[in-house]
């Protein structure tokens, strides 16, 4: 009887050891599958953000179905718990191009609910081109109707598209072209907005910001900004505006405006990066506000 309670106590102690040197396994022992995907998960643990970010663009590239584009988002989110995206890419910037921003607008309005994509570029060349595609080959924004303006030796373009719905997520593509040729372009992944602040009305005059979730700590502080429009030769044009990081306002307060009605915006900006393009998500409210004697 002893020897077979020795023998059952040595066979439990071998299977123990066998699962526990499982778990002990390196990541690379976890991922039998070789796929894109197995491939972003596996790099993501080692902490090659790059390389994780790089594998993602290459699953997006095949189509995913709906449940791995989900799938897709939550692993772009975690991936942003390092550093807020500024590994997933480290090619940086040809000499001539110092800014790219990609934003993504919510507009709420009394009755209505519209839905913006922005891009914002700063170079120190004049541009030729601007397109901002979908993969494989919708063109949503080019050089139609592209803003440019100086500032000293620097161009700044902007350009915008109003859509009926949220820009999917999924797989992008930015491109540049130079006045001399020199093309510049890169891939971008958007997923679907993770924001843990939000803006809603209060009140006829008063805001305030509801905090769903905590922040990630490695990006920027989300900014609320507060602007009056005025009606000026029939289109509203800013006339007042103030940003806040912290210690948000409720409501305007010290506005030197003549008595009017204008119009009242008030937005609040999470901002993440990939790479040194920034993007932002930014909810904007927006409802008529008197200024009276």
């Amino acid at each position: 009887m002893s020897h077979l309670k020795l023998s059952f106590t040595f066979v439990t102690l071998s299977l123990f050891a066998v699962s526990a040197s499982s778990w002990a396994a390196k990541p690379n022992d976890w991922f039998t599958e070789k796929s894109s995907l197995t491939n972003a998960h596996k790099t993501l643990l080692e902490g090659d953000l790059e390389q994780s970010f790089h594998s993602m663009i290459q699953t997006w590239q095949k189509e995913p179905k709906e449940h791995i584009k989900n799938h897709l988002d939550n692993l772009l989110t975690k991936a942003l718990d390092k550093d807020c995206g500024r590994s997933f890419d480290g090619s940086g910037f040809p000499s001539w191009l110092e800014k790219v921003t990609i934003q993504r607008q919510t507009i709420q309005s009394p009755g209505r609910l519209n839905y913006r994509l922005r891009i914002l570029v700063q170079s120190n060349h004049r541009l030729d081109d601007v397109t901002f595609t979908k993969w494989p080959d919708l063109t949503l924004i080019n050089k139609v109707g592209l803003v440019e303006n100086k500032e000293r030796n620097h161009w700044l373009y902007s350009n915008r598209i109003d859509m009926n719905a949220q820009i999917d997520s999924g797989l992008y593509k930015f491109k540049l072209i130079d006045e001399a040729g020199e093309e510049w372009e890169n891939w971008v992944i958007l997923s679907k907005p993770n924001n843990k602040q939000t803006v809603r009305w209060n009140s006829k005059d008063t805001w305030v910001v509801d905090k769903i979730g905590l922040l990630n700590r490695f990006c920027p502080l989300p900014v609320l900004e507060v602007s009056l429009y005025g009606n000026v030769s029939g289109e509203y044009t800013e006339v007042w505006k103030k940003e806040y990081e912290t210690d948000y306002p409720e409501s305007v307060s010290n506005v030197a405006l003549p008595p009017n009605r204008y119009l009242l915006g008030v937005s609040i900006t999470h901002k993440r990066w990939q790479g040194l393009m920034t993007i932002e998500d930014k909810q904007i409210i927006n409802k008529a506000y008197d200024i009276s004697d």
